[in-house]
């Protein structure tokens, strides 16, 4: 990926995070390679991210193979974790979502944030992030890289 879209990328999710007060979002492929990472504090130790990446790549394996036991040739959209209570101030959630066929954005925020907002919000952000990860776009990065 070119270093000019990595920064749009990181923008996006910066720009996300500030307009949500989401805590964290991570894009990722699905095998839990991270593409792009966005805190408010970002942390010296990349080994909780490299984590939480392969944790959430590996959710949304077991599901998608879990789903095609079901119904063959579906794809998972969208994967929600709640972690603690409604009414407890340290609960969280987790949203995974389908970006493209190998990529996928994690954020995680607390539950006292409008779940309704940040599902309208992250429709909107992930229609950005598809315009970086269509086919003529990879297309683009592979031939840049093959000069």
């Amino acid at each position: 990926m070119s270093n000019l879209n990595e920064k749009e990328i990181k923008k996006i999710l910066e720009d996300f995070r500030k307009s949500t007060d989401i805590l964290c979002s991570i894009l990722f492929t699905e095998d839990g390679f991270i593409i792009a990472l966005d805190q408010a504090h970002i942390s010296e130790d990349s080994e909780n991210h490299q984590s939480l990446g392969a944790l959430c790549a590996g959710v949304a394996s077991l599901a998608g193979n879990s789903v095609e036991t079901i119904y063959d040739n579906r794809k998972i959209k969208q994967i929600s974790i709640q972690a603690g209570h409604q009414l407890e101030h340290d609960g969280f959630h987790i949203l995974i979502e389908s970006v493209s066929n190998d990529v996928l954005l994690s954020i995680i925020f607390p539950i006292s944030l409008n779940f309704g907002v940040i599902l309208f919000e992250l429709k909107q952000i992930i229609s950005k992030l598809q315009n970086y990860f269509s086919p003529a776009e990879k297309e683009g990065i592979l031939g840049a890289l093959s000069v």
